[in-house]
């Protein structure tokens, strides 16, 4: 077991896996066009992230490395059946149907698939969770910043309130502006942490 400390930054600035390590920015990309889209990817991520690496945790260590990992996929696709009724029942199903692919690539999402053995299995099991909850807070706050910034700048609203800006691009929607808007702030979130840490460094010595 790892005994270094938990950071929740380490999941939601250093290592968020849509703005730094870019792991798994594609259904931001793609179904994060709006604000409504980007709360629903995220409660669907979010649920499907944190009961399946906590059910996969259950699962004997005598396993084979090759078997588990078919096993979590296998009990993130069970998670994810009752998560998506419960979606259902808060979000329009007209919305969650425009979504529905990106939706289920949350299942084999790289929180599941990879980093409960290089990194969350390694913990006890309550700093496990809190690493895990600083990798989803990470993707959580990602998205809902795009979808945010392409509902303002494609409808000029957000949540249902008029933002006035004095520009409107309506192709903020599709897909080759969600790839030149997550590189930018990919970019700019990379410059800023570096800046941030270059500055500690000089103040520690």
């Amino acid at each position: 077991m790892s005994k270094s400390p938990v950071k929740l930054k380490d999941g939601i600035i250093k290592q968020n896996v849509v703005l730094m390590s870019g792991l798994f920015a594609g259904p931001v990309i793609g179904a994060a066009t709006t604000w409504e889209r980007s709360l629903a990817l995220c409660f669907v991520f979010s649920l499907v992230t944190i009961l399946s690496v906590g059910l996969c945790r259950l699962l004997p260590k005598k396993i084979t490395f090759a078997v588990r990992i078919v096993l979590y996929a296998l009990i993130s696709t069970v998670v994810y059946i009752p998560v998506m009724l419960l979606a259902g029942l808060i979000f329009p199903s007209e919305l969650l149907d425009s979504i529905a692919l990106y939706l289920i690539l949350s299942v084999t999402n790289p929180l599941i698939m990879s980093k409960t053995e290089s990194r969350f299995f390694l913990r006890p099991n309550l700093m496990m969770y809190k690493d895990v909850l600083g990798f989803v807070l990470g993707f959580d706050l990602s998205c809902i910043l795009v979808g945010s910034i392409r509902d303002i700048f494609t409808d000029q609203m957000i949540a249902n309130m008029i933002v006035k800006i004095p520009l409107q691009l309506p192709a903020m929607d599709k897909m080759y502006c969600g790839f030149i808007l997550v590189g930018i702030l990919a970019g700019l979130s990379r410059f800023i942490y570096t800046k941030i840490v270059k500055k500690k460094h000089k103040k520690a010595n």
